[in-house]
């Protein structure tokens, strides 16, 4: 199945912009196009590669130009041969990989430079041995599926239901930078929204002896700061104070320097807290109280899989769930391409971002809602204790779990001045769940800036900020006595089949069907204006998740199908609808 996109995509040089709107630099090489490309049973790469594909799309993706499953065993060979342009190169060059799933090697002109293990998150490779004319890049791939140890999200080997094909090797942006001999590694924003001010704090890996940071807001210039040794500082804002939310996305751009490094940014004024509602506790921006109208996303697309055919793609659906009058999205088991959260920024959004699961097959008379299983999996185990069966959710080998531990500062650093991010999810309906208590202590000493939702959907242990409920198959009922916010992270899944705009059979995983766009609509409204309406106003409902954004493989729940051709409601009633979604305050 392919999407609109599909025929525009520069198959020489796609998703070409700059991968990291948050950490620019001037130099910018970009290395997406045509590799050559090799599938067999053994770890070093072929002398000869006869095929090609188009990175950075998944060889089980139409966009790659391969579409071929993956089997367990199989090794993916890539090779890219470059000459850099003249004048490119400072003092040193920096390889980066957005993505690659799920272990790699990296060689450069014959010398292995990098070992990469993981699948969502991105690595730099120093290349110190680049020649002049032409290099080669060969990258040697292995990704099981089925390992229980590297985070998979909804990858499966045999997709079903909401299981989606599996995404192998490089699938995000690979490019080059010339940075000067030495670089700023990272940079950090804290805002303090009730002081008006923002603390900036730069990483670099050398002595410093010149570095500042100037501000700027639409262009129009704030103020130059010197860093103090430890390089950060604290701005004042309070004479341009301007507050991001996502009715006005409000974003400053910064520019740090550091010797000779420089580095373009942005960060924005705002604040995730709980703030009481009625005698209730809920969802608070900027301190005030502010209701989240989410809907699920998972970032899935027909063509290029987990990664998007263009920039356009990401832009277009974001916008469109704005349009549908939602403030929210909940990112559902992915890390997104930065370029990806900068939209978000820059076009006001809430997200929810989860963390990827993990583990082994997880047993389904514990993790799933079906009709005949809805009174039993998320309600007989509801004091489930995850520190001690580590196995029933998957989680039995303790490699897994040391990788997930490791890997959770590594996220939160990677997504920290994400301005969007307001939520963590942990763990999703018992996906690989384990010592969730603990665990979102760990995460808010890593950040204490967000809200965490600790378990959503089930295997509730009472840590983290939300009382969070997945409810299918019946009208949701949400009375509480819980000390923590009131949620709904998911609900819905109303199932409508456009016919010629599907990849499922119209007989894939549903939780009800309607019969067009109209008693999807209906249903859809009828679900808030019947239900969920009195809950917000009685018991302080502060977060919905409608399941979900677009239809996906076998699932067919979206508002829109999967090619992103047909919005399958009436976009002007879903956009009314969502004025009534609010907390009555008097502001």
């Amino acid at each position: 199945m392919i999407s609109k996109y599909t025929k525009s995509v520069d198959r020489k040089n796609p998703l070409n912009e700059y991968p990291t709107p948050q950490f620019r630099r001037e130099s910018f090489y970009c290395l997406n196009g045509e590799w050559g490309f090799a599938v067999d049973n053994n770890p070093n790469a072929p002398v000869a590669f006869m095929q090609g594909i188009i990175v950075p799309f998944a060889p089980e993706t139409p966009l790659s130009g391969q579409e071929i499953r993956i089997e367990k065993g199989q090794y993916l060979h890539y090779r890219k041969v470059f000459s850099l342009p003249e004048g490119f190169k400072k003092d040193r060059v920096l390889l980066h990989f957005e993505a690659v799933d799920q272990i790699a090697d990296v060689f450069l002109n014959g010398v292995k430079i990098y070992h990469h293990e993981g699948g969502y998150l991105p690595f730099t490779v120093d290349c110190l041995e680049l020649k002049s004319g032409e290099n080669e890049i060969i990258v040697n791939v292995i990704d099981d599926v089925d390992n229980d140890i590297y985070p998979r999200g909804k990858q499966f080997r045999n997709p079903k239901g909401i299981w989606y094909t599996s995404t192998s090797g490089i699938w995000g942006s690979v490019w080059l930078e010339s940075v000067p001999s030495q670089v700023i590694q990272r940079v950090k924003f804290d805002p303090d929204f009730d002081k008006k001010s923002i603390h900036v704090q730069a990483f670099f890996e050398g002595k410093a002896t010149r570095a500042l940071a100037k501000i700027s807001y639409k262009g129009d210039f704030i103020n130059s700061v010197d860093l103090d040794d430890s390089l950060s500082a604290d701005i004042d804002l309070s004479q341009n104070f301007h507050p991001w939310s996502p009715e006005e996305p409000s974003l400053y751009d910064v520019e740090i320097i550091v010797n000779d490094d420089k580095i373009l940014s942005y960060f924005a004024m705002r604040k995730f807290s709980v703030v009481q509602y009625n005698g209730r506790p809920v969802f608070g921006l900027n301190n005030k109280p502010y209701f989240l109208h989410g809907v699920l996303d998972q970032g899935y697309f027909p063509d290029g899989g987990l990664t998007p055919p263009c920039d356009q793609a990401l832009i277009d659906d974001i916008e469109l769930t704005k349009r549908l009058g939602f403030n929210m999205i909940r990112k559902h088991i992915k890390i997104e391409s930065m370029r990806y959260y900068y939209h978000c920024d820059r076009l006001g959004i809430i997200l929810m971002q989860d963390f990827v699961n993990a583990g082994t097959k997880y047993k389904a008379f514990l993790i799933y809602t079906t009709p005949l299983l809805v009174y039993t999996a998320p309600y007989v185990f509801w004091h489930f204790d995850d520190t001690k069966r580590h196995k029933l959710l998957g989680r039995r080998n303790k490699e897994s779990r040391d990788f997930f531990e490791k890997e959770m500062p590594l996220v939160v650093e990677r997504l920290y001045n994400v301005v969007s991010i307001g939520i963590w999810t942990l763990f999703n309906e018992g996906w690989g769940q384990f010592d969730s208590e603990r665990l979102t202590a760990k995460l808010r000493e890593f950040d204490g800036t967000r809200l965490i939702d600790s378990t959503s959907g089930w295997f509730d242990m009472g840590a983290g900020d939300f009382d969070s409920r997945h409810i299918y198959f019946r009208k949701p009922k949400m009375k509480t006595k819980d000390p923590r916010i009131l949620s709904l992270t998911e609900f819905g899944g109303f199932v409508y089949h456009e016919s010629g705009h599907h990849s499922g059979s119209g007989k894939g995983i549903h939780y009800a069907k309607t019969k067009d766009k109209d008693a999807l609509s209906k249903k859809f409204i009828d679900t808030y204006e019947k239900t969920l309406l009195d809950i917000i106003d009685k018991q302080g409902l502060s977060a919905t998740v409608y399941t979900q954004f677009c239809d996906v493989e076998e699932e067919e729940n979206g508002l829109v199908t999967y090619d992103r051709e047909v919005l399958k409601v009436d976009e002007s009633k879903l956009s009314e609808l969502a004025k009534k979604l609010r907390f009555k305050t008097d502001d």
